[in-house]
């Protein structure tokens, strides 16, 4: 392999990697990388659904480790007054939108408002079936991956970063 292929494939990586985690943004670099619709749609696609995959299996372990360390700070501060449990703006976010809109609501925000790594965890944690979420998050990611890409294509914002 060339210095070329392999800048290539970096690049492929690099917009798979960023799909993986913050989907909105994986488009708009793969547009910037000089990559086609095609092109753009199935790296930033594989890349949101690897990241899905992922969280999806890994995401269990990840809640539980993080039970164990608050368990840890529980016990400590109980001997303190705790203060009440403080809900943040993204945390009442999330409920209205799980309350108002259910599963189809949380897999619609994942890829674009949500990063896919907690909007994943957080579906799981709310809905049992891991499968079933992950086939919901996975035709969100599709959908999603069509109108971004679409859009990253047609705004061609690369051409104002020179």
């Amino acid at each position: 392999m060339n210095e070329e292929e392999v800048i290539y494939l970096l690049k492929i990586l690099e917009i798979a990697l960023i799909a993986s985690v913050k989907f909105v943004l994986a488009p708009f670099e793969a547009e910037r990388y000089g990559f086609n619709f095609r092109d753009a749609f199935l790296i930033t696609t594989s890349g949101g659904i690897t990241g899905i995959i992922a969280f999806t299996f890994v995401g269990q372990a990840i809640s539980y480790g993080w039970k164990m360390v608050k368990g840890v700070f529980k016990k400590r501060s109980a001997r303190q007054n705790s203060p009440k449990k403080i809900f943040t703006r993204s945390n009442r976010f999330i409920v209205r939108i799980k309350m108002r809109f259910g599963l189809i609501g949380l897999a619609i925000t994942t890829p674009a408002v949500i990063s896919i790594p907690f909007g994943t965890i957080v579906t799981n944690h709310f809905y049992r079936k891991k499968m079933r979420n992950a086939l919901i998050l996975i035709l969100s990611v599709i959908i999603w991956s069509l109108v971004l890409n679409g859009l990253a294509q047609y705004l061609k914002l690369s051409q104002y970063l020179h």
